[in-house]
């Protein structure tokens, strides 16, 4: 069997690990380490919100504000806030470079966000 092409995922394997970012985000925020986690994956309001993100259903504002409702901080951008220390996973960007001199295709495959970005209102991009 040849392959022609990889597919990878974004967060937490291009990047370093989605759950540590969360802790850390959350530890900023004076939270309990799980705090952000527990209201995204483990509540049925943020899932119910994260559901509706991801297929397009409602903004990531409105996903925002509905989160950061879950634990009580401010929702301004903050999912961005959230990922923030996200990192490139070294070993795997380099073993995708390799791949992609070898000679075959790659792609990035992710969760979606929801239609558009969200608006920062601190002069951020």
């Amino acid at each position: 069997m040849s392959y022609r092409a990889v597919i990878v995922d974004f967060g937490g394997v291009l990047t370093t690990n989605l759950d540590l970012s969360a802790c850390a985000f959350a530890r900023e925020c004076g939270l309990p380490d799980d705090a952000y986690l527990h209201a995204v994956t483990v509540h049925p309001e943020g899932r119910r919100l994260y559901a509706e993100l991801e297929l397009g259903n409602i903004t990531q504002d409105t996903w925002n504000a509905g989160i950061a409702a879950l634990i009580g901080i401010d929702g301004t951008d903050l999912m961005r806030r959230a990922l923030s220390t996200l990192a490139p996973e070294p070993l795997v960007v380099e073993a995708v470079q390799a791949i992609r001199r070898a000679g075959l295709k790659t792609a990035v495959l992710s969760n979606s966000m929801g239609r558009a970005r969200s608006t920062p209102t601190n002069g951020g991009s």
